[in-house]
């Protein structure tokens, strides 16, 4: 195989990242929020949650995921805002092929939209990472691969692999809107589930795309995405990319890149479609402890390909412990 076709099958792996302990990052972050109007009826309180800042050391294990059951992926990028997770250094970096990029890198030209702590806005600018492969597949750092994979399970020929069901597109007027806000500040206050308004933002990026009657409701799994499709959306769409990146903190009028992506390969029918029975979601601030021992044993006896691991923090010692052997198990680093 020639150099030049190995670049065009090159598959990149891209990971969002940020260490929200860090003082430097919490000074930086406070500093904004006092400068912002925080009561404006769009913004989303949630969004500025200090767990959306955690770090609990799932970068580690969806790293090592990666390169045990999907070695053939090229380099592994992830995005920071100044920042490298301690574990990984100059040897470790070599070792895994991973290529550390900063905010700046991928908002060149666009430096006005930092410093950012919207995940929504930072992965609208992902295709801008330099030396991204033609294809890439992005991850949140929760999510871990516990299986062996090929490429086939996220591209096949020139069509990508989405797992999801179809759902119908439901109107989001200022009445739902006030009883989503009051249901997301009881689920946060008495009963500490954090809402994130995710199909809103999986329905304004399906409408953006062109539907209008159902979306293709994504998981939270790792995501295929062909480089293109993104550089030729907003190429042609410039202001909806400016638009889009402006929110430091994350607003209900955003759309996702992730999932615009999605719908634009589908209506090209460039994709296929898939149910989403080999990924899992183990959740710290849903799951009892029987339901989370229930996912362990399927995790263990490699039901799934894929796990989200969210709201760590919020399981106790034990439950924790018994995760982190489960995933030292699964990825053979016991």
């Amino acid at each position: 195989m020639s150099k030049k076709t190995e670049q065009i099958d090159a598959v990149d792996a891209v990971i969002t990242w940020v260490d929200g302990s860090d003082p430097e990052h919490q000074n930086k972050r406070q500093e904004i929020l006092k400068s912002l109007s925080l009561q404006h009826e769009l913004s989303l309180p949630t969004g500025r949650d200090k767990t959306r800042f955690l770090d609990n050391g799932e970068l580690r294990y969806c790293i090592e995921s990666i390169r045990r059951f999907a070695p053939w992926i090229r380099t592994i990028h992830i995005i920071t805002d100044n920042q490298t997770p301690a574990f990984i250094t100059p040897e470790f970096r070599k070792d895994y092929g991973i290529n550390i990029v900063d905010h700046t890198d991928v908002f060149r030209s666009f430096e006005w939209a930092l410093p950012n702590f919207n995940s929504r806005t930072i992965e609208t600018a992902l295709w801008r990472t330099p030396g991204l492969a033609p294809r890439f597949i992005y991850f949140n750092d929760d999510f871990i691969i516990t299986k062996k994979v090929s490429r086939d399970d996220f591209f096949q020929d020139d069509k990508v692999v989405l797992r999801g069901s179809w759902k119908p597109i439901r109107k989001y007027g200022s009445v739902r809107m006030t009883l989503n806000n009051v249901v997301s500040y009881i689920a946060k206050h008495a009963l500490g589930i954090t809402r994130s308004m995710h199909l809103l933002l999986q329905i304004r990026s399906a409408e953006l795309a062109g539907f209008s009657k159902q979306y293709f409701r994504a998981p939270h799994v790792p995501h295929p995405i062909h480089t293109e499709t993104l550089k030729t959306f907003f190429k042609a769409n410039p202001e909806l990319f400016k638009e889009n990146i402006r929110f430091q903190f994350r607003n209900m009028d955003q759309f996702s890149a992730i999932h615009l992506a999605n719908h634009v390969e589908i209506l090209k029918q460039k994709a296929i479609l898939k149910d989403e029975s080999d990924a899992m979601m183990i959740n710290g601030e849903m799951d009892f402890s029987f339901m989370v021992n229930k996912k362990l044993v399927q995790l263990k006896a490699g039901e799934v390909k894929f796990v989200c691991l969210q709201g760590f923090e919020n399981f106790g010692e034990k439950q924790r412990k018994e995760i982190e052997s489960s995933f030292s198990t699964v990825l053979g680093l016991a």
